[in-house]
């Protein structure tokens, strides 16, 4: 009887009620019908795309190469069968001068089925700061130790050694998996997937601080009472005019242009109150009326050339500054407008409130309106962050080797541009999905409980 009782107890623990058959389909502890449409197709998608993976080498060697895997080596050259002697001697001899520092080389050897043969190694030196660019003869393994390096008298060594039989490919690698700093070094300078991100967040701080500039500049009054203060702005304009004639004499002669030169001084001191709305008028309808690749190529070959003319080479943009200053100054735009139409979802009582009682205008900005709109703008500037993320794409045009560049360099090299273009876009939508996901953390945990 007592047997009989406990088996009734423990089948009412086993056997699934009909609220949970109802809530998990099938007595399963997932909520299925809860669950989005995208989610489930994004499941599933998941699971093609591992099998996918598993069962084509192609795409492994893709993710690799586009995410920039492993960081705590470097690949330094991939000397080929046409280069190894026929008794498999091999030799190879830096290019470039390397930096300062302490470094560990090994090699690997491949035959053409990509099978590991041999290791050879290890070389440990150390390039001091002063060594110049010299030819020696090439270093054998194995060459000094991890507690004694070699110090070289030269900052293009060049190194030898005995590949096996059948050796298609000798890698020789730049291993510094023990030394942190040079592994965050490596991050930051990866290309691919880290480079991608490392563009998206800079850009997207950047455009944060340009569109909240200009948004606030957006809400000041566009046609104020110019006539407060007119004559001191114009007696101001005086010694800037004398100032301009001073640093720029081509200016002075003929008499027509600085007279042309002190009445366009004159003008804009006078309209200096209504500046701030017409500047930000102006750059929000440019900059939006314009496709963002004509932005990030007019900021790569037409700015960065010119600055870098003007200053003799004191301000080089080239390379990264370019593609992030021409994602932030586009974006920019798009984002004045968010913070705008947030700061003008406030009510005006609260300025007028704010300011009634002793506050200036930019406490009440700081203090009352900005807290309040930015808990409404984060939808949008989650969206913006994810748009941006994938325009970061387009940086490609400017040779930054990010995610898609990266992809095509692949394809170049191995002909598999299903493969390829299959990576990019995987990880594309992981990436966008991931920032989704956040976003929509960030709008619940910010939302003001209903009343």
């Amino acid at each position: 009887m007592d047997d009989r009782k406990k088996q009734e107890e423990l089948a009412s623990i086993l056997t699934p009620d009909a609220k949970a058959r109802h809530r998990g389909r099938l007595g399963l502890a997932i909520p299925w019908e809860r669950l989005p449409w995208w989610v489930i197709i994004t499941i599933i998608f998941a699971i093609l795309i591992f099998f996918s993976i598993v069962n084509n080498h192609y795409y492994r060697d893709a993710f690799y190469f586009v995410f920039d895997f492993p960081w705590n080596q470097d690949v330094v050259q991939n000397i080929q069968d046409k280069k190894i002697g026929e008794d498999g001697l091999w030799t190879y001899r830096v290019s470039k001068p390397m930096k300062p520092g302490t470094y560990y080389f090994r090699v690997e050897y491949f035959d053409k089925e990509k099978v590991l043969l041999g290791e050879d190694g290890p070389w440990y030196f150390t390039i001091p700061k002063d060594a110049e660019a010299r030819k020696l003869d090439p270093m054998p393994a194995p060459l000094g130790s991890e507690d004694a390096p070699v110090v070289l008298d030269t900052s293009t060594p060049a190194f030898t050694g005995q590949a096996p039989a059948g050796t298609s490919n000798v890698i020789l690698i730049d291993d510094f998996h023990n030394k942190p700093l040079r592994i965050l070094q490596r991050i930051w300078n990866a290309r691919g997937v880290m480079m991608t991100i490392k563009v998206t967040i800079i850009s997207f701080l950047l455009g944060l601080v340009l569109g909240l500039i200009f948004g606030i500049m957006r809400v000041a009054d566009g046609s104020p009472d110019l006539r407060p203060g007119l004559w001191k702005r114009l007696a101001f304009g005086i010694p800037i005019f004398l100032l301009l004639m001073y640093a720029v004499p081509a200016w002075r002669t003929p008499w027509y242009k600085a007279a042309g030169i002190f009445l366009a001084v004159q003008a804009i001191f006078a309209l200096l109150p209504a500046m701030p709305y017409t500047l930000s008028t102006l750059y929000v309808e440019i900059v939006r009326g314009v496709p963002m690749l004509v932005i990030i190529l007019y900021m790569g070959f037409a700015v960065t050339p010119a600055l870098r003319n003007a200053t003799d080479g004191t301000i080089d943009l080239r390379g990264l500054p370019a593609a992030v200053i021409g994602l932030a100054f586009g974006y920019g735009a798009y984002m004045a407008e968010v913070f705008r139409a947030g700061i003008q979802s406030i009510p005006k009582g609260q300025i007028e409130a704010a300011l009634s009682l002793g506050m200036t205008y930019s406490q009440t900005m700081r203090l009352v309106i900005l807290p309040q709109a930015i808990r409404l703008i984060l939808p949008p500037l989650g969206n913006d962050l994810i748009a941006m993320l994938k325009d970061t794409s387009l940086i490609s045009v400017i040779a930054l080797p990010e995610m898609l560049q990266s992809g095509r360099l692949w394809i170049s090299r191995n002909f598999r541009a299903f493969e390829g273009f299959n990576t990019i876009m995987i990880l594309y939508l992981i990436m966008t999905l991931f920032l989704s996901m956040m976003v929509r953390v960030v709008e619940r945990r910010s939302k003001l409980p209903s009343k």
